[in-house]
């Protein structure tokens, strides 16, 4: 009697298997785009205190830490609506063999006294309602940070504060990025728009052959496959070799960019 219905099973599934695989299906691709202005301006600052000491080393950069926040404070007195949050890496120690003595060293400085301490911070600080601002305003609020921050001692600094001397480091604006408050919510309406081109492309072949579209049965996601990967910015990579993080990608243009997603889909095909 066991064999008997371990049989039946078998033959069940195969049939079930057989049935998939008789299957008419359809395969469309469907793209969806948003283009959306950044709204969030992002400066990526370094600081360090140097000292024989460690002890002074510290009490240095906390010194500078707080002289670059009353200069965020000065940046961006009377006006309205905006409002920085700064970020801290946390401290870093190093001597004479860090990577920054490493990178003055090929070009041409001496290296530190040994025994000389330096402790670095990294500080991103973002101010959100840019996407409200004219270009003349915006300009004027990032020159005021960029200034008054470098003046009291910060030092412009790429993502991620890496630094590799043989893929040519950053220069120039290399500390100013601008991103998306709610990225996530942006990219889930080209999500959208996908799905539903997808769906209208496999209904309108479908009627062409007189048939009518079923349920999805597969679906891929094939944005990194496609020229939206490099012609928009794409949600799964970051732009132009930056950084990104939980809230989206870092981007050097404030002006409005195009999102976009693509995916693969399988639509079962059934008679009128």
């Amino acid at each position: 009697m066991r064999h008997f219905i371990a049989i039946a099973v078998l033959l069940s599934v195969a049939a079930s298997t057989s049935a998939a695989e008789d299957r008419n299906t359809i395969t469309v691709r469907g793209k969806g785009s948003v283009r959306v202005r950044p709204d969030k301006l992002i400066l990526v600052l370094g600081a360090s205190g140097k000292a024989e000491k460690a002890s002074d080393a510290v009490a240095k950069l906390g010194k500078k830490r707080t002289e670059i926040g009353e200069a965020i404070k000065q940046a961006l007195a009377g006006k309205q609506g905006l409002d920085a949050k700064v970020k801290d890496s946390g401290m870093t120690f190093g001597g004479a063999a860090d990577e920054m003595a490493q990178i003055r060293m090929l070009g041409g400085q001496q290296p530190e006294a040994a025994g000389e301490m330096t402790v670095t911070t990294e500080l991103e600080i973002t101010v959100a309602g840019i996407d409200k601002m004219t270009d003349e305003d915006l300009a004027g609020i990032i020159s005021s940070l960029v200034d008054k921050t470098t003046d009291a001692g910060a030092e412009m600094k790429p993502p991620g504060n890496r630094y590799n001397p043989f893929m040519g480091g950053g220069s120039g604006n290399q500390g100013v990025f601008f991103g998306f408050s709610d990225y996530e919510a942006q990219v889930e309406k080209a999500w959208d728009e996908a799905a539903k081109k997808a769906k209208e492309r496999a209904e309108a072949i479908a009627k062409r052959l007189g048939l009518s579209v079923g349920e999805a049965v597969r679906v891929k996601d094939t944005t990194s496959e496609g020229p939206s990967a490099t012609k928009a910015l794409n949600p799964y990579a970051a732009m132009m070799g930056l950084g990104g993080d939980d809230d989206g990608p870092k981007i050097k243009s404030s002006g409005e960019m195009e999102m976009s997603v693509e995916m693969e889909v399988e639509f079962e095909l059934k008679k009128k």
